[in-house]
């Protein structure tokens, strides 16, 4: 039995491990890449109508940030419109209503309201291009500050007729609060350094990431259009879009500011969100991708793309795992040859993450190398999270690929610090996808568990693995709204 569950283990980790040499490869891509020329608009052609679409739904704490930012975008009005999708139920439609009123500015901003909900995001855009003017199409989520040169520097872009969508990178308004901050920070500098950097770079499929980027409105509408069936429309229409031959653009030196979810709840359902949505993808497109007559470079790419939330499949049984191996090992129960050699791999694979983690945050921080000292408390915080986010990612994942329905649950924001726990304790509530809390508290229960038998065997390796499941399901079953404030 203990040599089964070691086999077991192992192929768990050698499935995990190629994932992350997947990743590598994408490294090295991002790393090898030819740097792209600026460009600038043409002072010799007129500019193009552009339609910037900002979606909100109950953003009362941000909602002014957005359209002040908006309102001091560097383009012609007589070429610009401003579409505020406002879906809201709360104050928020009142707050936009004032700030068009006081500001004088219903010749470029447009309050486009429904009559339902229906499609959430995916159907508020839809809504929004039935009228839209533009010829390129910006989009904007709540919690960004748009740069008023954007416009500007992603527009010259498109003069490649081929190209149907410019993607910006993200960068964080509120990294330095807490520890939980800074941990999606090294999550997200990752994705937009290494992933999206190095999948443009070996060109491969990259993904609008639902915001910051801008749309050809001819893409939008050869691939489909946007479609509610999945709760990650900007993955899927980046898919179909791909598969039609349209080109990608990816602005690695172009930054588009945003908060960061400040309690672990938020980024819990933020995440549930994403893996579910991303699976529903996998189910819609896969097909579609290998039936392309796409380069199979970009098809492999574009699988390990498409399978990313489903990696968290592998967490939970290595999370249950990975302390009974060490204790069967240590007490030299397994007869498997070269067995100790073999189990180096939790370690090579954990060792090369830490790596890529780290290299990607170089690139992603290199003008802001003070944050390198924050980085072993964060990549430490950071595997915590994912440790106690894991039930929510696998339910999630299993859902998008049992064709569960459910609503597109937001991610709540809460704007500047002042008064934030305030707003966190007092504001707005948001729907929870589900309760996992007493599967959350075995979990607890079993990481102080073994860290227990850590510390009775002054085993080092126990203890910082039972610490990142304890400090994990401790942030899931205790403090799921605690901000974690550093100051």
């Amino acid at each position: 039995m203990n040599n089964i569950l070691f086999i077991s283990w192992f192929g768990l980790n050698t499935l995990l491990l190629i994932f992350v040499m997947h990743e590598l490869y994408l490294l090295v891509s991002a790393l090898m890449r030819n740097k792209k020329p600026k460009k600038f608009i043409d002072s010799n052609k007129p500019l193009p109508i552009i339609t910037v679409q900002l979606p909100v739904y109950n953003e009362k704490y941000v909602i002014l940030r957005l359209l002040e930012s908006a309102a001091k975008l560097n383009y012609p009005n007589d070429k610009l419109e401003i579409q505020i999708l406002d879906d809201s139920t709360d104050e928020t439609t009142e707050i936009i209503r004032d700030f068009i009123q006081n500001q004088g500015a219903g010749h470029v901003f447009k309050h486009v309201r429904r009559s339902d909900r229906f499609g959430f995001k995916a159907g508020a855009l839809a809504y929004g291009l039935k009228d839209a003017k533009g010829e390129f199409v910006a989009i904007f989520d709540a919690d960004f500050v748009i740069d008023p040169d954007f416009l500007r520097k992603v527009v010259p872009y498109f003069e490649d007729d081929s190209v149907g969508v410019v993607q910006t990178k993200w960068l964080h308004l509120n990294e330095p609060y807490s520890l939980l901050t800074r941990a999606q920070a090294i999550m997200l500098n990752t994705h937009f350094s290494i992933e999206q950097l190095g999948r443009s770079s070996a060109h491969g499929f990259i993904n609008f990431n639902g915001t910051a980027g801008v749309w050809r409105r001819v893409c939008i509408d050869d691939a489909g259009g946007w479609q509610a069936d999945t709760l990650t429309e900007d993955l899927d229409l980046s898919y179909r879009a791909q598969i039609k031959k349209w080109r990608f653009e990816y602005l690695f030196d172009v930054g588009s500011p945003a908060e960061l979810p400040v309690t672990f709840e938020a980024y819990r359902t933020q995440q549930h969100r994403w893996s579910k949505g991303t699976a529903e993808c996998v189910r819609k497109n896969w097909g579609l991708l290998w039936h392309s007559n796409v380069p199979l470079k970009a098809k492999i790419l574009g699988s390990f793309h498409l399978l990313n939330s489903s990696v968290y499949l592998l967490i939970i049984p290595l999370v249950l795992f990975s302390p009974i191996i060490y204790l069967i090992m240590q007490n030299k129960l397994i007869t498997v040859p070269y067995h100790n050699q073999l189990a180096s791999i939790g370690v090579i694979t954990s060792s090369l993450l830490i790596f890529i983690f780290f290299v990607g945050n170089l690139l992603g921080q290199r003008h802001k190398a003070q944050n390198i000292v924050w980085f072993i408390p964060s990549i430490f915080f950071f595997f915590a999270m994912t440790s106690g986010i894991a039930l929510y990612m696998v339910i999630g994942v299993l859902e998008g690929y049992l064709k569960k329905q459910s609503d597109f649950v937001r991610t709540p924001k809460f704007g500047e610090s002042k008064e934030l726990v305030k707003k966190v304790k007092t504001g707005y509530d948001f729907k929870k996808e589900l309760s996992l809390r007493f599967f959350e508290a075995l979990f607890l229960g079993y990481g102080l568990f073994i860290l227990y038998l850590g510390v009775l065997d002054l085993n080092g390796m126990m203890i910082v693995y039972a610490s990142i499941i304890t400090v994990g399901y401790s942030l899931a079953v205790l403090f799921p709204k605690k901000t974690f404030r550093v100051k």
